[in-house]
């Protein structure tokens, strides 16, 4: 069985929150812990613009994610 899943996160470089507390992190990891694997990632790092002076500090990072997990025999 395969599942597709999103990640998207964008967070300020001098941010000193935990990252696994994402919401998208902490569902995969969820996954991850029920015996789910990551089969195929694509991991893209988005542009922000450096002209808004609020986000020159900032990076968006977005990735769709293929799970797999070998479906129940028996």
């Amino acid at each position: 069985m395969q599942k597709i899943v999103y990640i998207s996160n964008s967070r300020d470089y001098t941010e000193q929150d935990n990252i696994n507390e994402n919401k998208y992190l902490v569902h995969i990891n969820k996954l991850l812990e029920e015996g789910w694997t990551v089969a195929q990632m694509n991991p893209h790092v988005v542009d922000v613009d450096p002209k808004l002076e609020k986000y020159l500090h900032k990076e968006t990072y977005v990735s769709f994610v293929v799970l797999e997990k070998p479906d129940k025999i028996g």
